[in-house]
């Protein structure tokens, strides 16, 4: 039986699992143990030997490009276990600031000052996965771009990578994902989104290790909405003048903590982690087109602006979800509503892959 076979069979996580630390840390464990694990992207580190620190591993791996393909590396100095890089740059030498330990790109130890004689060692490193230019530990998505329609919207070519943001929330991670799975709440918590896309204007699709939505652009983006909205709509018809898109955002989640985002000219790419029960870090990482940027920057300032004034209504979202919750927690019960077969189909799906 498949999951949108019986969706009406799904099975809620528990409300104690959103509070309870044990609870929460054996899903979790469970749930990430199975699913995909993104390490970064390829246009995070475009030339040979070029690096990137890795935020959402608490700066404890660091991305490589060695040419021949693309590692992650520890961070950690072997001697006395400084962190070793920061940030991003390019280097074919790492050595560390306290005490002068060097390594190769490959993490090799090439030197030890004052040692009479030389330790051996190599920093931890693990070969990474691509796929569509994201990098993956372990297997990398069971999901076909074309047959999907969406190869044309997926495509980093000719895109770089422009920065992220980095939010903390005091939330389960398990809400940000809910709140994301679902259309319901935009017709009520998104007053410029809802005005940019037609939230009914929906289309699903659903595989073991993803979901997508595409939703349509709106018919009228010169009605009243948001400032923000309102300065990214009017950058939004200068730029595509009376060729619009047919969509306004694909959204699409690859279990148990990946998204990735289609806008207009802009590819995001965002993942949610768990920091105990509750609270969970979210990374935004923002790609644009090189062709376009100089002449444009301020169709992308616009949209980044709206952009992070819908992920600031997603985290109130959240939040009122959480204080309903502990509400129940506190009383010692569990209660759960109908999940809308329409609206909230990803919703169902994300309870059917942690059932699972």
């Amino acid at each position: 039986m498949s999951a949108l076979e019986y969706r009406g069979l799904v099975q809620h996580p528990s409300i104690e699992s959103y509070f309870d630390p044990a609870s929460s840390k054996a899903e979790t464990d469970f749930a990430f143990a199975k699913g995909l694990n993104y390490a970064g992207h390829t246009l995070m580190v475009p030339e040979k030997f070029s690096y990137q620190v890795l935020p959402h591993y608490n700066d404890r791996y660091v991305l490589f490009n060695q040419g021949e393909g693309y590692d992650i590396l520890s961070n950690v100095c072997l001697h006395r276990q400084a962190k070793l890089l920061d940030g991003n740059g390019r280097t074919r030498h790492i050595v560390c600031r306290l005490h002068c330990w060097g390594y190769d790109n490959h993490g090799q130890l090439k030197g030890a000052p004052h040692f009479e004689h030389k330790p051996a060692g190599k920093l931890k490193k693990e070969a990474l996965n691509s796929w569509h230019g994201l990098l993956f530990r372990g297997r990398v998505p069971n999901m076909d771009l074309t047959a999907l329609g969406l190869d044309t919207y997926i495509n980093f070519d000719d895109y770089f990578f422009a920065g992220m943001e980095t939010t903390q929330y005091h939330f389960n991670w398990k809400s940000f994902a809910e709140i994301y799975l679902e259309n319901y709440h935009v017709f009520s918590m998104h007053p410029g989104l809802r005005q940019f896309v037609k939230p009914a204007d929906l289309t699903w699709e659903f595989g073991a290790d993803y979901s997508v939505q595409k939703v349509g652009l709106a018919d009228d983006l010169l009605k009243a909405t948001t400032p923000n909205y309102r300065h990214f709509q009017d950058n939004l018809v200068q730029r595509f003048g009376n060729e619009m898109p047919r969509y306004g955002a694909i959204w699409c989640y690859i279990y148990p903590n990946i998204m990735i985002e289609w806008y207009p000219e802009v590819l995001v790419i965002s993942t949610v982690y768990p920091r105990g029960a509750r609270q969970c870090t979210n990374h935004v990482e923002f790609y644009y087109p090189r062709s376009c940027l100089n002449k444009e920057s301020g169709y992308f300032t616009a949209h980044k602006k709206a952009y992070m004034e819908t992920a600031v209504e997603d985290e109130e979202a959240c939040l009122l979800l959480e204080q309903g919750r502990e509400a129940l927690y506190l009383a010692g019960e569990e209660e759960y509503g109908p999940i809308e077969s329409f609206l909230e189909a990803g919703v169902a799906e994300f309870y059917c892959y942690l059932s699972r």
